[in-house]
């Protein structure tokens, strides 16, 4: 027995593992409205719950700024400074979170982002430059113009700079492919180094 072992319950049968995921990928409820591609949880969730994995789910940086009621935007329109704030605090409580979980002797095994969100994108987010009023006739034209910038949401930007540094690795779910690459997460986060 090691002196780890020595202070730990017998009958705990936890598995010591943990994975941070994006907020909408256990609550589809936050995100906006219309983009739900699932109904509650992201069927990356059982998998992970079936492997005996932890996850915590981080807060939704769009919904804590502007609410349910929000319009969809893009990574321009949330790159100002109270948001790039918001976020900042936000992965400052992800951070504290990782290292007390570590101090116990826990793993990380990563971050699960949403590519395509201009806040929770790993690889990439939606990028378009636009905003002001807009008139229903127009509004096809404003939407078409959104693209996909390969560049991190900005949420994700802010946790990259605070876990990368500790080895903690990054995960996207694609929710614009068949299977949003729930195999590939899965054995991303279960590879051993």
């Amino acid at each position: 027995m090691t002196t780890e072992d020595a202070g730990r319950n017998p009958v705990d049968s936890r598995s010591r593992r943990i994975v941070f995921v994006c907020h909408c990928l256990l609550n589809a409820n936050s995100k906006v409205e219309g983009l739900a591609q699932y109904a509650g949880v992201h069927p990356l969730i059982t998998q992970l719950a079936a492997l005996g994995i932890g996850i915590i789910q981080m807060p939704c940086a769009e919904m804590g700024s502007c609410g349910m009621s929000r319009w969809g935007q893009t990574r321009e329109q949330y790159e100002n400074v109270a948001f790039r704030g918001l976020c900042a605090r936000l992965s400052d409580e992800t951070l504290a979170q990782v290292h007390e979980y570590r101090r116990c002797g826990y793993e990380i095994l990563g971050v699960v982002g949403v590519d395509g969100s201009p806040t929770c994108g790993v690889a990439n987010s939606a990028s378009g430059h636009w905003g002001g009023e807009y008139a229903p006739a127009e509004w096809a034209e404003v939407v078409s113009s959104v693209e996909s910038a390969p560049l991190p949401g900005v949420h994700i930007e802010a946790l990259f700079e605070r876990l990368e540094p500790l080895g903690i690795r990054f995960f996207a779910i694609d929710e614009s492919v068949e299977g949003h690459h729930v195999d590939e997460v899965i054995r991303g986060l279960t590879a051993t180094e």
